[in-house]
Parts: C-alpha cells; sequence; structure tokens
C-alpha cells in the first residue's frame, strides 16, 4: 500500500485540527460552543437530516438520468453511488479519486464501463459547479438588494452577482459547442497517455467525446431539468445549514446563510484538508459574523450542520458501499448474470 497518500491525509487531519482549534479559541472556547449546542432546539434536527436526505436523493436523480443506455439502472443504486462518491469519497485519504473508483466500480459490476462512469461524474460535476455559481449570483443579488449589508458591501455583492451570472452563461454556451471538446483535447498532448498522437488526432477525438456527452445530456428541455435538479442540490444542504442556524438560535435571512453557504463550499475545496474540515469552520462562521451572528453562535451552527452534511453522508456511504459490494446486481439493476463481489 502506498503511503503517499496516508501522509498527506495525516498531515491534512492535523492541519485541520489546528484550523477547528484556532476558530474554536477565537470564539470564545470550547465550552462555550459545546454549551451552544447543548441548548439547540432538538425539533428542528429531525428537518435537518431529511433536508439532508433531499440533497443525496437529488443527486441518486442526477445520476439516474444520466445513465445513458443503462435504463436498467435503478435510482436506490444510484443514491447509493452519490453517497460512496460524494459522501465517503471525500472524507477518504485519497480523494477524490478514491471515491470515484470505489463508483465506477460498483457500476461497473452493474454494466456500466468505467469510460461511462466517469462521464456520468464528469456531466454531474460539471453541472453541479454551474448550478453552485448561479446560486452564489442568487445569493449575493438577492442580499445586495434586500439590504442585509453594510458599508460598501451592496455594491460589490451586485458586482459579484452579475460577474458570476454572465461568465456561467458564457461558460454553459461555448460548452455546447463542438470545437471546445477538440480544443480541450489539443490542449492535452503533453500527457503521456496522449504522445505519439498529433493535435489534429487528439482534436477529432474531442470533438468526437464532446459528441457523445451531448446524446448523454439529450435536448435543451432535459438539460434544463439537469440544472434544476443540480440547483436543488445545493439549495436542499444549505437549508440544512438554515435549519441548523434556527436551532442554536440563529434568525438570519435564507440568502444570507445561502451566501456563507457558497463560501463555505469553496472553502471545502481546499486541498490537503479532507472534506475541508477546518477550513469550513473558519469560513461560514466568519461570514455570517460579518453580518451581525456572533461567532460562537456561528461556530455552534456550522458545527451542526457538518455533522449532518459531512459525516452522516459518510457513514451513509460506508452502509451504501458495503450494501453494494454485497448486492448481486442482477436482483436490482437487471443484469442476467450475478457478478460476485472481489
Amino acid at each position: 500500500m502506498r503511503s503517499g497518500p496516508w501522509i498527506r491525509y495525516a498531515v491534512g487531519l492535523v492541519v485541520a485540527g489546528l484550523l477547528v482549534y484556532a476558530v474554536v479559541v477565537a470564539s470564545g472556547g470550547l465550552e462555550q460552543a459545546i454549551d451552544q449546542l447543548g441548548h439547540a432546539s432538538l425539533g428542528l434536527l429531525p428537518l435537518a437530516l431529511a433536508l439532508e436526505m433531499c440533497s443525496f436523493a437529488l443527486i441518486g436523480v442526477m445520476l439516474r438520468m444520466l445513465r445513458g443506455a443503462h435504463r436498467t439502472l435503478r435510482w436506490g443504486t444510484t443514491v447509493r453511488v452519490g453517497l460512496v462518491l460524494w459522501g465517503l469519497g471525500g472524507l477518504l485519504p485519497a480523494s477524490p479519486a478514491e471515491g470515484i473508483a470505489m463508483a465506477a466500480a460498483e457500476l461497473r459490476r452493474r454494466g456500466v464501463s468505467r469510460g461511462e462512469s466517469i462521464a456520468m461524474f464528469a456531466v454531474a460535476g460539471w453541472f453541479q459547479l454551474w448550478a453552485l455559481a448561479m446560486t452564489a449570483a442568487a445569493a449575493a443579488a438577492v442580499v445586495s438588494i434586500a439590504g442585509h449589508t453594510k458599508g460598501g458591501d451592496a455594491g460589490s455583492l451586485a458586482i459579484s452577482a452579475v460577474v458570476l451570472a454572465a461568465v456561467t452563461l458564457a461558460a454553459i454556451a461555448l460548452a455546447r459547442r463542438p470545437a471546445i471538446g477538440g480544443h480541450l483535447w489539443a490542449a492535452t498532448w503533453w500527457l503521456p497517455r496522449h504522445r505519439g498522437r498529433t493535435r489534429a488526432e487528439l482534436r477529432a477525438a474531442g470533438v468526437d467525446a464532446h459528441g457523445r456527452l451531448s446524446r448523454l445530456l439529450g435536448d435543451t428541455g432535459r438539460r434544463l431539468r439537469l440544472g434544476v435538479v443540480a440547483v436543488g442540490i445545493w439549495m436542499t444542504d444549505a437549508a440544512c445549514l438554515w435549519t441548523a442556524r434556527h436551532a442554536v438560535h440563529v434568525h438570519i435571512h435564507f440568502s444570507t446563510v445561502l451566501l456563507a453557504y457558497v463560501i463555505g463550499i469553496l472553502a471545502s475545496w481546499v486541498p490537503l484538508l479532507p472534506g475541508g474540515i477546518g477550513a469550513v469552520e473558519a469560513a461560514v462562521p466568519a461570514v455570517l459574523h460579518h453580518f451581525g451572528v456572533p461567532l460562537m453562535v456561528g461556530l455552534a451552527g456550522t458545527l451542526l450542520w457538518r455533522g449532518f452534511s459531512l459525516f452522516l453522508p459518510a457513514l451513509g456511504g460506508v452502509l451504501a458501499y458495503l450494501s453494494l459490494r454485497y448486492e448481486h446486481p442482477s436482483s436490482r439493476d437487471g443484469l442476467r448474470e450475478p457478478v460476485a463481489p472481489g
């Protein structure tokens, strides 16, 4: 077993621990954070859990919409694949490669080739990326218009909203052109696996790959539905954060929480830190504090939300992987020949 990923993982955990410790100290201490969580409204916790479950249910819907010719691939299977990929995968040492490999292997046992699996995951990630950008633009616009700002924030947020929306629409428009696929593939001529191939050959392969992805996506109406599902994934997760805020008695406008949520998601992409631990716990309370929420209360709500959005999905991903691993694919997904695990 290679030690590199585990060394990076251990270093990441240490850095994450130090970041969390720094945030807790800056907020007033661990005892106050625990005390704040102890006074949380327990009646809102089932709602937060239900919202997080809806987020992963929508991930399953998106992957099922991207199943291509594999019409027998069921929603229950794609939900579990989503939990393995985005739930468990986010906390694994070699994230995201390890989660992708595990999810792709289980789809392979159900008749989906590795290339088709990677295409599903890539397209799902593409839609989620730009859905997040549009969600951020909408949140910034609402916060600036509603007046939940101070100083020059309103103007900055309005400009950010316009820029994000413009960049997103431009990226979507460009991605529809086959030539873009050709240019992207031609730009990878330096990769070892592409040695010996001319740029013209790579460009042709890129155009062909773009065509396959376009057929996978379908018509404009289907692409719009995928976009709506992608936005729904982010919105239900953000609503879980908003509910966690209310549970610790922070009553703040949803658009402000949504803005803090987007910043937190971006912070979770910081390399080395597993699941963005430490970076998210620093970013979200800081943004909320800027809008008047005490740091300790903001941290307590963030910790509660992270339990629902990070650690419970990781546990669900373990259970989902085990159920996928020891399930005969023929019993659920229509394959004729059962494939034994291992």
